[in-house]
């Protein structure tokens, strides 16, 4: 602990590391659900998996899951933007340009010509590289990047029309945001069928690997019968439904910020189509994300191999949505109130509503606003410390409640529903075997001989 405190004293790099990180995990809920999943989930859940069979599976759709939650904001989503802004929206004249950051401009300043100007002025004069950016300038020495977007050229490519910007960006972000859903939460939603697709071929069995070990391969295979037959079905209809979100919801938001009307729907859209802003432009909003959830929790439960299956599935993934969703933000908000009250800290974000619930949860300031408040000298570098504390104790509370309890009542209730299964086959069995073995009436034999 002391070789820490020291190491932490005399590297600054150890202590700025330590912020930058929690700041990207703060501003991110897809890593940092991914950081709940991964340490308060699925390593819990695999330590107590009823089999190796079941253990395997589990440590699978670990792997991919990661793969997906990091290789989409900081590999694919990079390129996506570059390509919608330059193949789309035609916002940049060559694919290495800097002006596609403009697309990252948020869906709230994208209701009007003037909003976005005014904006754009404002804020798009200093981009950071991202990963994929930062690799390319190292591997390219010649060329420079250019910190500042061109302004000019972007009215230019739009002929000096500021409208027609204003609808180029809206286009790009379109095409990124529907390809970016379908693709993530089409591949998201595809595991669970390939899982066990894996699982079969590894195996030979075909039923819910965690009952492999329970019962003979007869009766597990058994009550997997069902979804043999329409597994195809279900799949189709997982797809199905993630075309009609994704279009829905596309429809809804970048029409509604391209429509004309004044109805109070669509004002009331345009007024909060942050909601399904990109933070950087790779990181995907927490309403979206949610519902992105909500459509690979369907698709987990359509794969469900038994009703058993669909119950541990259903336990898992609503016990996890409601704490992780609705948990953070209520603990945040207590560790927040608690903290402004008792020690001065200014962690909560200005709000206009006076509603009893904004004043027992307050809305609270993000680390980045923070470490920014804290740069600018607004509020003291306590802020900042309590800030990291608060999202780090968060997250502990919220993997130690998702780790432990649940597995453990899942497990009882697996074994549970397995044994009845099993008991009723050995009454059948028991059944069957009396109905041939009883003795023959004599009077019965003499009539059979005669005939």
């Amino acid at each position: 602990m002391q070789i820490a405190q020291i190491n932490s004293k005399q590297n600054p790099t150890f202590k700025s590391g330590f912020y930058n990180v929690t700041r990207e995990l703060d501003s991110s809920v897809m890593l940092s659900r991914a950081l709940v999943d991964g340490c308060g989930c699925t390593i819990p859940w695999i330590i107590m998996a009823n089999n190796k069979t079941e253990r395997k599976e589990k440590s699978r759709r670990f792997l991919f899951d990661y793969a997906i939650a990091y290789i989409s904001p900081f590999l694919a989503l990079p390129l996506l933007n570059r390509l919608s802004a330059r193949y789309v929206g035609k916002l940049t004249k060559n694919f290495w340009s800097n002006n596609h950051k403009v697309i990252h401009i948020s869906n709230e300043y994208l209701k009007d010509a003037e909003t976005m100007m005014a904006e754009l002025t404002k804020t798009g004069v200093n981009v950071k590289k991202n990963p994929i950016e930062s690799l390319y300038y190292k591997l390219v020495s010649k060329k420079e990047y250019n910190s500042k977007l061109d302004i000019d050229e972007l009215l230019q490519i739009a002929n000096g029309d500021k409208e027609k910007l204003r609808n180029k960006i809206i286009k790009s972000k379109k095409a990124v945001f529907i390809t970016d859903y379908i693709s993530t939460i089409g591949v998201l939603g595809s595991v669970p069928f390939i899982n066990n697709e894996i699982t079969k071929s590894q195996t030979g069995q075909k039923g819910f690997s965690a009952e492999m070990s329970m019962a003979d391969k007869e009766i597990v295979e058994k009550r997997a019968e069902k979804h043999e037959r329409s597994k195809r079905k279900k799949y189709i209809a997982f797809i199905g439904v993630l075309g009609a979100v994704t279009f829905g919801i596309s429809k809804f938001v970048f029409s509604a910020l391209t429509s004309k009307s004044s109805g109070k729907i669509i004002q009331g859209m345009k007024n909060n189509a942050r909601w399904f802003d990109y933070n950087k432009g790779i990181y995907m909003s927490r309403l979206p994300f949610f519902m992105g959830f909500m459509l690979t929790t369907l698709a987990n439960i359509l794969a469900a191999r038994n009703g058993t299956e669909r119950k541990d599935l259903a336990i898992r993934q609503g016990v996890g949505s409601a704490i992780f969703f609705g948990g953070d933000l209520l603990l945040g908000s207590l560790f927040t109130n608690i903290s402004d009250r008792l020690f001065g800290t200014k962690l909560r974000a200005d709000d206009s509503s006076k509603s009893i619930i904004s004043k027992i949860f307050p809305k609270i300031k993000r680390l980045n606003q923070v470490m920014e408040e804290v740069e600018q000298g607004k509020i003291s570098k306590a802020n900042k410390h309590v800030s990291a504390g608060i999202f780090w104790a968060n997250m502990l509370i919220l993997m130690i409640s998702m780790g432990y309890a649940v597995p453990k009542t899942i497990n009882k209730m697996i074994k549970k529903d397995v044994e009845k299964d099993v008991n009723s086959q050995k009454m059948n069995d028991v059944s069957h075997n009396e109905q041939y073995s009883k003795p023959s009436h004599m009077e019965d034999f003499i009539k059979h001989l005669k005939k």
